[in-house]
């Protein structure tokens, strides 16, 4: 009995950490509809985002729009593409202040590491 309390309080400690880090991690996005490459920041708002930005790009023939803004979904955004020889819908996400203005996102790399290390320490104690 003694050795559950110990795991219980670890497991407990590990928890509440990883709540407390993903309610710090909220993020300034851009939010605009129409607001194309190159991006001209004045003419856009921050907004403050706790499931990432993102930047979502519709390329169809004869017309080409962008829009940016907060992903609305509980699991985050998702990058995806939609379509293909070189027209469609492309989703790009990112967690990070400012991130949804280049051309070229790169993802938060801090994501990737908390939940693997959550998924191990789950399997120690469990």
């Amino acid at each position: 009995m003694s050795r559950k309390i110990p795991k219980f309080f670890t497991v407990g400690l590990i928890l509440f950490t990883l709540l407390e880090l993903s309610k710090a991690y909220q993020f300034y996005c851009y939010s605009c509809t129409n607001c194309n490459d190159p991006f001209n920041a004045t003419k856009s708002s921050l907004v403050l985002c706790s499931n990432g930005c993102y930047k979502n790009v519709n390329k169809i023939p004869g017309n080409f729009a962008v829009e940016r803004g907060c992903s609305s979904s509980s699991n985050g955004c998702t990058n995806q593409i939609y379509g293909a020889l070189g027209y469609g819908i492309y989703n790009y996400c990112c967690w990070d202040n400012y991130c949804n203005t280049s051309s070229k996102i790169k993802n938060n790399n801090l994501f990737q590491l908390i939940f693997p290390i959550a998924y191990y320490f789950g399997k120690l104690f469990l």
